[in-house]
């Protein structure tokens, strides 16, 4: 059988040469025993810390870093307030701006603020609502100013008239006929006086008489047409049975008004006239506005 070759024969059986891998070919090595395949297999990562080299300029700054830590530490816990200790922000001023009438110490009432009490616990808005709550006042807002001050800002209602409610007791009144209540210090004096039959007048009451509002709408419409008109008004009284009597500052002239209301058109009516016969020299001894467009004077 000479001349026949095997077919299974393997090419690399004994003396079979081999061929070797070319170069830059990869090579192929079985895994060792026990080691994970291709598939399983897992890597170490590893972590280095950079090395401190310490060194005495390192060690003073960072001693020196702490120390100053530590100061400020300490000089934050001692400052007056923090933690509430001992040392406490104490309200020690009570300033109020915008007062003509009422005084500090009458606002200081009204306020409920306690002196040297911890100024950090003082609550504002109950402040503002108690001082604003007193009949005389409109307006009213509060501050803390720390270390140790309260600053209150208000604006008192504005009188339009003193009205007479005995022999030598007056009342201030506004022009929506609020009556204020009597305070320390002497209410305005340079304004006009309502006399006579006033009515029920007290602080606190809901209603005036009409008389008595019929005398403010007066001063108002005065006041709108000039104020030298409304200056020049002294005192209106009000007479039982016989309307509104005004009497001037300038010449004590005795106005009489009557009953009816007298309108803007009347007032500057008026205002011409007694400016007419001041200027001529003259003074009124009475002025009768009680017949339609029709002034009446009388001269002393």
């Amino acid at each position: 059988m000479s001349g026949l070759r095997l077919k299974n024969t393997s090419r690399r059986g004994k003396g079979a040469r081999t061929r070797a891998p070319r170069k830059g070919a990869r090579t192929r090595t079985a895994p060792r025993k026990g080691a994970p395949g291709r598939r399983g297999k897992t890597r170490r990562v590893a972590f280095h810390l950079p090395r401190v080299e310490w060194s005495i300029r390192r060690f003073a700054i960072v001693a020196s870093a702490l120390i100053l830590v530590a100061g400020m530490t300490l000089v934050i816990s001692r400052a007056p307030g923090w933690g509430r200790g001992e040392e406490r922000f104490l309200l020690l001023r009570f300033e109020v701006r915008g007062n003509r009438v009422l005084t500090e110490d009458e606002i200081l009432e009204l306020s409920g603020a306690v002196m040297g009490s911890n100024l950090l616990d003082v609550r504002i808005s109950l402040l503002e609502e108690a001082v604003a709550a007193s009949p005389r006042v409109d307006r009213a807002q509060v501050r803390r100013v720390l270390p140790d001050r309260v600053v209150v800002t208000l604006d008192e209602k504005r009188p339009a008239a003193l009205v007479s409610v005995g022999a030598n007791d007056v009342l201030e009144v506004t022009d929506d006929g609020a009556v204020l209540p009597a305070a320390a210090q002497t209410p305005s004096v340079d304004l006009p006086v309502i006399t006579g039959a006033v009515g029920n007048v007290e602080p606190g009451i809901q209603e005036l008489s009409p008389e008595l509002e019929g005398a403010l709408a007066l001063l108002r419409r005065a006041r709108e047409v000039s104020e030298g008109l409304w200056m020049d008004i002294s005192e209106i009284r009000i007479a039982p049975g016989s309307g509104l009597v005004i009497y001037t500052v300038a010449d004590g002239a005795e106005i009489r008004v009557g009953s009816g209301a007298l309108g803007s058109r009347d007032l500057e009516r008026l205002w011409r006239v007694l400016t007419d016969i001041r200027d001529g020299g003259r003074e009124a001894e009475t002025v009768d506005l009680r017949f339609r467009d029709q002034v009446v004077v009388t001269f002393s």
